[in-house]
Order: structure tokens, then sequence, then C-alpha cells
């Protein structure tokens, strides 16, 4: 067989690749805004029992997995609070046996998801991070917010402040 033969279709192969740079560039994304916002979901905590605790919750969810979560909250003064996002509704009151267990409370994402609220003299708070993660349109979520503990491995039950997630637009 003749060399030349052998090198034709490595030689067009190689052409081939040369052309796909020109016409799809290797794009890298490593600023999160560049990413499209694909919902906006909102919720607004009501006190559950006698606690003076009110939240607002804003959160932005965004394609490549992230999401920019804003609370505002107002309880009592010079109190630190601990707040989480779960899978199950305000109804909800009893935690799930396991991650996958199809009813009952559920963490999303991870404790360190959520920073402590610490309510100023005049009992009010803000708070602002970013959880990685997607929420699902078709599963039920809430905020809770309940007064800081040493443990803070909280299943989402007994809290003093809970809303219900609703999806919005992107």
């Amino acid at each position: 067989m003749h060399p030349l033969r052998l090198q034709a279709p490595f030689l067009l192969v190689l052409a081939a690749f040369t052309a796909c740079d020109n016409y799809y560039p290797v794009e890298v994304r490593s600023d999160a805004e560049q990413f499209p916002l694909r919902a906006s979901w909102s919720a607004s905590a009501l006190p559950v029992g006698t606690a003076p605790a009110r939240a607002t919750l804003a959160v932005k969810q965004y394609l490549g997995f992230r999401m920019d979560a804003s609370l505002q909250f107002t309880g009592a003064p010079n109190t630190s609070y601990q707040w989480r996002i779960f899978r199950g509704n305000c109804a909800t009151s009893v935690a799930a046996v396991n991650n996958t267990a199809p009813t009952g409370l559920v963490l999303f994402a991870t404790l360190q998801s959520y920073p402590d609220l610490v309510a100023n003299a005049a009992g009010t708070a803000t708070v602002s991070t970013t959880v990685a993660g997607s929420l699902d349109s078709l599963t039920a979520y809430s905020v809770r917010v309940r007064v800081a503990q040493t443990a803070t491995g909280w299943n989402g039950t007994s809290p003093v402040s809970c809303g219900d997630l609703q999806r919005g637009g992107g």
C-alpha cells in the first residue's frame, strides 16, 4: 500500500477539526451572572405560635445549578435565628425518614448554604447567600426559621416562622 493513501484520511480528519475551531469557539463561563435566569421563587413566612417572627424570601434560580437567595427578617431584638429551605410545605410537620423518603421534611442543600440571621436592636436582619442547586417546580418547598441553637442539624420541625415557596417566571 502506498504511504500517501494512509495519510490522506488522517489529513481529512485533521482539516475537519481545524475547521470546527472557526465555527465552534470554545467558551468557558466562570462568571455566574452570565447564566440565564430560569425562575424566581418567593415566600412570606408568618409566625408559628406566639413568636414575633416574620420573613420574606426571594430566590433567583439560574441555569447552571445556582440560586441567589435573599431573606429579610423581623423578630425579637438582638436574637440569632437559623433559617433553611426544606422540601415539604408548612403543613408538613414531621421529618422524612431519609433523603429519598416520599413524605416528610428534607433539608434542601447543605447547612453551610444558610448563614445565621442576627436581629439588630430593632429586631430586623437581612441575609443574602448563594445556594448550589435547583428547586423542582413539581415539588413543594418551605422556608422555616427557628431561634438559633448550638445543634445545627435541624430537621425543620417546630419553626417559629414558616412560609411556602411559590414559583414565578424567569
